[in-house]
């Protein structure tokens, strides 16, 4: 497909079924190895492997992790060791410190496969790697010193500017309140919007060791993203540790910043199309949980005593499973037009980048509706404790509630694009 054609065709051959995309990860661009933890690319220690296999071989245990890790509102360091292990966190960190530098396509689907087992694990490696991509793009000298204890480092994202910044000498002073700065529990570094120089968007770098994380993290969904508040007085940040973000989400760069493709991609284009690969993962699995139930449930007060005789059942999950492989095109879609922009060195225009981002709030919707109709269909005893589904409806009620994938902004952002009207609602496409 060709860069920037978003509504002509969408990507071909819709999934068969609900499941997230199960094609070898390295086939899209990324090849990862594991790593010792210290030094860069150098130190690979084995052949390499695919990622997003090591994901699907560690779902089991991930998904076993699930409800312990809603209790504690945190990923559990089994869990985060088991996603190291498979490589995911580190799928956007650049090659050159020993990352996998992969596609937008390739950390869609491992991190899909992620959200399967646990939606929230799923959220948190979105979140991560947005920081690793979004570390790429800062000047090198920023990166060496982020990526010097070598690619498994981590970086949360806050990227709204709740902060107050007083430019000093060699850099800026910030003093504010992050959050709420999901994998924040498990990052060695933070990402954090400040108003920068005349007042545009900025964001930062600054190591964890220097902000404090207040426990605010109470919900209902999403619980296990650890999602708490970071707050910084005074923080002292060197320019080179500075990126406008005014200016990056127009695809407008400092001289001497790396050349890789992967970090010349459309930034809120990214970002955005990135976020519906947990949407997938929550609904994909809830289809997954009432289609295996169909069997041996009956329908009360019916004379059906499995689900899966009933026609108005037939087209309940068959029209939620509509719903999700729509989604999944859609991603994909975007996902080809971000990744050929990149790979071709070029920028797209705000209608491509207004459509793409309406594209993410009408997946997030599909997924949403997509388990709602899967609740109903399967009927109140979704609702029990010990039914994985009421997990489902909550952490996919919350986690799809995000601003950047709100159904209605991003409708109106594509339709004043469209249109021609000026100024847009946000500059963040």
């Amino acid at each position: 497909m060709a860069p920037g054609v978003v509504h002509d065709h969408l990507a071909p051959a819709a999934v068969a079924s609900a499941a997230c995309w199960t094609r070898c990860a390295s086939s899209f661009g990324c090849v990862l190895e594991p790593h010792d933890g210290a030094g860069r690319g150098g130190d690979h220690v084995t052949a390499p492997t695919d990622v997003l296999r090591l994901v699907t071989e560690a779902r089991p245990k991930l998904e076993g992790n699930r409800e312990s890790n809603d209790r504690l509102r945190r990923l559990s360091d089994e869990t985060v060791s088991c996603l190291v292990d498979t490589g995911v966190m580190r799928a956007l960190v650049p090659a050159r410190f020993g990352g996998g530098e992969c596609s937008l396509r390739t950390a869609i689907d491992a991190t899909c496969e992620v959200a399967k087992a646990d939606p929230s694990a799923g959220w948190v490696v979105m979140i991560l790697g947005s920081g690793a991509f979004l570390s790429g793009m800062f000047p090198p000298l920023a990166q060496e010193e982020v990526y010097a204890d070598g690619p498994d480092t981590r970086v949360c994202t806050v990227l709204a500017p709740k902060s107050t910044a007083r430019a000093v000498d060699g850099g800026w002073l910030l003093t504010g309140r992050w959050g709420p700065a999901s994998g924040c529990l498990h990052s060695q570094w933070a990402m954090i919007g400040f108003p920068g120089v005349d007042g545009d968007a900025s964001l930062a770098l600054v190591p964890m060791a220097e902000l404090a994380v207040e426990d605010t993290w109470f919900t209902t969904g999403m619980r296990a993203t650890g999602s708490n508040l970071l707050v910084g007085s005074d923080v002292f940040v060197p320019e080179h540790r500075v990126l406008r973000f005014a200016s990056a989400i127009r695809g407008r760069f400092p001289a001497g910043r790396p050349a890789e493709s992967r970090y010349r991609s459309a930034l809120m284009s990214t970002l955005a199309t990135y976020m519906i690969a947990p949407y997938l993962g929550m609904a994909s699995a809830a289809l997954d949980h009432v289609v295996a139930g169909a069997d041996t449930k009956g329908i009360a007060f019916t004379h059906y005593e499995r689900q899966r005789d009933s026609t108005a059942f037939q087209l309940a999950v068959a029209d939620a499973s509509m719903k999700i492989d729509l989604a999944q095109l859609i991603a994909e879609n975007s996902a080809s037009v971000v990744d050929g922009h990149a790979d071709a060195g070029t920028f797209p225009d705000d209608l491509t980048r207004a459509r793409i981002r309406q594209h993410t709030g009408h997946a997030a919707q599909l997924c949403r509706q997509a388990v709602d109709d899967l609740v109903t269909a399967h009927g109140a005893a979704a609702f029990s404790e010990t039914s994985p589904l009421q997990a489902h409806v909550r952490d996919i009620h919350t986690a799809s509630r995000h601003a950047v994938a709100n159904p209605a902004s991003c409708a109106e952002v594509f339709g004043r694009a469209l249109l021609g009207v000026e100024p847009n609602i946000t500059d963040m496409i």
